[in-house]
């Protein structure tokens, strides 16, 4: 009886113990091949070697980058502004307060360019004087001098729009002047008054 049940527990551990070789070499085996292939699923229900997964968030701020020089500004410097007024102010002035323009010129303060062109020509000046003799009135002849006021203007500004080049051929009289014509289409507005300026035209006047 008692070898019986020896015998009996002699072949149950000798099945243990062949049971474990097995699981061992099955082991090693799913090792081996492991290499190779992709491990089975005991073993990697056993053995499971990956790491977690983890959620890759964006950054709140973009990374700093090192400002920019700002690109260089033309500055262009505006031209100084020139006070006319008070140019104007500081030339010789004739009877009534009017700018003086003929001894402006003699005394060298201003020197007329020949035109708003830089490519005009200077035109010379012609010294030439005009008489103007009423008449019925001799006595208030009137003289024009070409010189000063070809220094200024060209002889295009006057002839023949405003005065014929033919002497006697414009009806000139103190009446049309006085309305802004011949003589006056300057004079009263930015050369000396009419009214005022007798005896720089009639030169028998008393001054």
């Amino acid at each position: 009886m008692r070898s019986s049940r020896r015998a009996a527990l002699r072949f149950a551990s000798r099945l243990v113990r062949l049971g474990c070789i097995i699981a061992a070499a099955s082991y090693a085996g799913a090792l081996l091949l492991s290499g190779c292939t992709s491990p089975p699923p005991v073993v990697l229900a056993l053995f499971d070697t990956t790491p977690p997964k983890h959620r890759v968030h964006s950054p709140r701020r973009p990374p700093y980058e090192t400002p920019k020089p700002p690109p260089p500004v033309d500055v262009q410097e505006e031209a100084p502004q020139i006070d006319w007024a008070a140019l104007l102010d500081q030339l010789p002035k004739e009877a009534a307060g009017g700018t003086d323009w003929v001894r402006a010129l003699n005394e060298g303060l201003i020197k007329p360019k020949p035109g708003l062109d830089a490519s005009a020509e200077d035109q010379p000046a012609l010294d030439l004087d005009v008489e103007l003799v009423p008449r019925d009135a001799p006595d208030f002849k009137a003289t024009y001098p070409h010189k000063p006021h070809t220094q200024i203007l060209a002889c295009a500004n006057c002839h023949p729009a405003i005065f014929q080049m033919e002497k006697g051929a414009d009806p000139i009289t103190m009446e049309k002047i006085f309305a802004g014509e011949y003589c006056g289409r300057c004079h009263g507005k930015v050369a000396f008054d009419v009214a005022t300026g007798c005896p720089r035209c009639h030169l028998a006047m008393p001054r």
